[in-house]
């Protein structure tokens, strides 16, 4: 249980840092919109576990992996409701795809591997600074 909460814990924390940063550019999708998704993909890993020692009733069997990914095909649906089409331009695709990544960082959380959600939120984190690289070097593009 203390293993839970940890966990719960955690994909609360790791996906705030990542809906704050979502929230500071004015983005659809942001804080509590995270620690939501982030949550919810914990809490069905969590369930999948608890699952896994629930004893069988004859002839079923359970596929713990079926509920983690239809987790994270479920928040597809929640991606492309983000996306939109604007002027031949389509936008929200860096916000539909960290939604699809924090789902991830949910998971690690529910399954207790908290090293890999903490390296894997900070990739997330620094991917998505990675913007105001690229603004510079378009700016420095457009100056020659």
């Amino acid at each position: 249980m203390i293993n839970y909460l940890i966990g719960i814990g955690l994909s609360l924390a790791l996906s705030g840092l990542i809906g704050w940063e979502r929230e500071s550019q004015k983005k659809p999708a942001g804080l509590r919109d995270a620690m939501l998704i982030c949550l919810g993909a914990t809490m069905f890993t969590i369930i999948s576990l608890i699952l896994r020692d629930v004893p069988a009733s004859e002839g079923v069997k359970y596929d713990l992996g079926r509920i983690i990914a239809y987790t994270v095909a479920g928040v597809g649906f929640l991606g492309g409701g983000v996306m939109i089409t604007n002027k031949k331009k389509i936008e929200g695709i860096t916000t539909a795809s960290t939604l699809w990544a924090i789902v991830g960082i949910g998971i690690l959380c529910g399954l207790g591997e908290y090293l890999l959600a903490l390296i894997c939120t900070g990739a997330i984190y620094l991917t998505l600074k990675l913007k105001y690289i690229q603004i510079k070097i378009i700016k420095q593009r457009n100056k020659k």
